[in-house]
């Protein structure tokens, strides 16, 4: 049971990553290879870092708060990409991304760090982002349907205010 709760655990934390991946695939952007991973380290890392908060300190923290912050950030986001011409997908902005994807993953490694998992759970949460993301993109390359060809311009920035709405939710 405690390995389907970790599958299940990785599963989710890599949904981001894969909505992510799945609207640079529609818009026929390609990520870097290198930038993929260091989202991917980087992912790890704060889990790692939110992992040991939450060992040490989790229990001082609230994580709701994390939760709608990251919320009102990719609500933001959406909001922006839907309002403004010039494009957002930019490399100084995957960086950025990076860093809201890790907002909800880091209230998780707290509440992680307060049940004991393991350090190890950080090393899989990069690799199951990087694969997401790859995944997603490969997924939003195959897409041929007319209906959401002639919509790929409002496309990504309503999934990221639904993403972000479902932070309230979830």
């Amino acid at each position: 049971m405690e390995a389907l709760a970790f599958l299940f655990s990785l599963f989710l934390l890599s949904i981001d990553g894969f909505i992510i991946g799945f609207i640079f695939g529609l818009k026929k952007i390609r990520i870097e290879l290198l930038t993929l991973t260091v989202i991917s380290i980087f992912t790890a890392l704060v889990m790692l870092v939110a992992l040991f908060f939450g060992n040490v300190a989790g229990e001082f923290i609230p994580t709701y708060a994390i939760k709608v912050l990251s919320g009102v950030l990719l609500i933001s986001i959406g909001a922006y990409q839907l309002m403004s011409a010039p494009p957002i997908y930019q490399p100084s902005f995957l960086i950025r991304l990076a860093i809201i994807i890790n907002i909800d993953g880091l209230a998780y490694g707290v509440q992680a760090g307060l049940a004991g998992r393991s350090y190890s759970f950080a090393f899989f949460v990069g690799v199951f982002l990087f694969i997401a993301i790859v995944f997603g993109v490969v997924q939003g390359n195959t897409i041929k349907n007319p209906l959401i060809l002639r919509y790929i311009a409002i496309l990504p920035g309503v999934i990221f205010i639904v993403l972000g709405l479902s932070k309230f939710i979830f």
